[in-house]
């Protein structure tokens, strides 16, 4: 009953912009790669190199533009999003709602594979261009306090980066915390704008902090009045529900299963102890609940 009042909910309730799943991986891809959304997209990659002090770009061309005919069911074949800069680097944006340490061999695989596919055959390996990878998560994934890791190639013993063709960024939703002001004062307040919108926020507040939310609010109309897009959006999120809960009823059975387990071994450890020292048969069952043929055995 619970998962049917679920599927209609998800199904008949009206999509705001303010119920709007933000981390809907296909409501994602449409924001960050559909043609037109291009300084979306820009403004995001920046604000993440700037809370590092990284060089920003001017421009980006995106490599997978949205496409509502386009199969997103196989969500294991392709990046969420891939662009250029002006300057040739790389971007792969991905988004991930939930997960475990797997997925960071899978956002390792996916900037080596991009990596390397920038070369053609034939060329120079001088002609590689650095690859950045933007991972965007909502569990906890590494052991760092902080929402935003990022990891290069570096010499263990003196930290000396070996080459900036390589840098994985991880952005754990989770860790965010508006109540720990040292925590927010670490991050730039671009940078900040944006890991509220994917919480959430309300549209008119982020506004007031960044004025590329004046797109990105008319950006979320247009989705969310698109019929057939909604209707993919809507399936993204029955998908996402009954993956959750098959993963919960598992692990409620394995729970199960393992009291039972647990105290199956009890018993029979208490018999054994008490057939060691001769008790009386009858008092053992009394007492375990174990059957006849099952002492008989130990």
């Amino acid at each position: 009953m619970k998962d049917l009042e679920k599927l209609k909910q998800i199904l008949n309730e009206p999509i705001t912009i303010n119920n709007l799943n933000r981390i809907n991986d296909y409501f994602i891809r449409y924001l960050f790669s559909h043609t037109g959304n291009e300084n979306i997209a820009l403004n995001f990659i920046n604000s993440v190199f700037k809370d590092l002090n990284f060089t920003t770009f001017n421009k980006i061309e995106i490599l997978n533009p949205f496409n509502i005919a386009e199969n997103y069911d196989e969500k294991e074949s392709i990046v969420d999003i891939k662009a250029t800069t002006e300057t040739g680097i790389i971007v792969l944006i991905e988004i991930q709602s939930r997960g475990n340490e797997d997925f960071i061999k899978r956002a390792l695989y996916y900037w080596a594979y991009n990596y390397s596919s920038s070369l053609n055959r034939g060329s120079f390996y001088d002609e590689l261009k650095p690859a950045v990878s933007i991972n965007i998560t909502n569990f906890v994934l590494t052991d760092e306090h902080k929402v935003h890791s990022c990891y290069l190639l570096k010499e263990l013993n003196n930290n000396k980066i070996l080459t900036d063709h390589c840098q994985l960024h991880f952005i754990e939703l989770p860790k965010f915390n508006l109540k720990d002001i040292s925590e927010i004062e670490e991050l730039h307040k671009g940078f900040i704008s944006w890991v509220k919108f994917f919480k959430g926020e309300d549209m008119s507040s982020l506004i007031k902090e960044n004025t590329i939310f004046e797109e990105v609010e008319k950006k979320c109309k247009i989705f969310v009045n698109d019929s057939p897009v909604m209707d993919k959006y809507k399936k993204r999120e029955v998908d996402a529900y009954f993956f959750d809960r098959s993963i919960e009823l598992d692990l409620k059975k394995a729970k199960k299963e393992g009291i039972a387990e647990g105290i199956k071994e009890n018993q029979i450890s208490m018999a054994k102890n008490m057939k060691n020292r001769n008790m009386d048969l009858n008092l053992i069952i009394e007492l375990t609940g174990l059957s006849i043929e099952e002492i008989e055995k130990l």
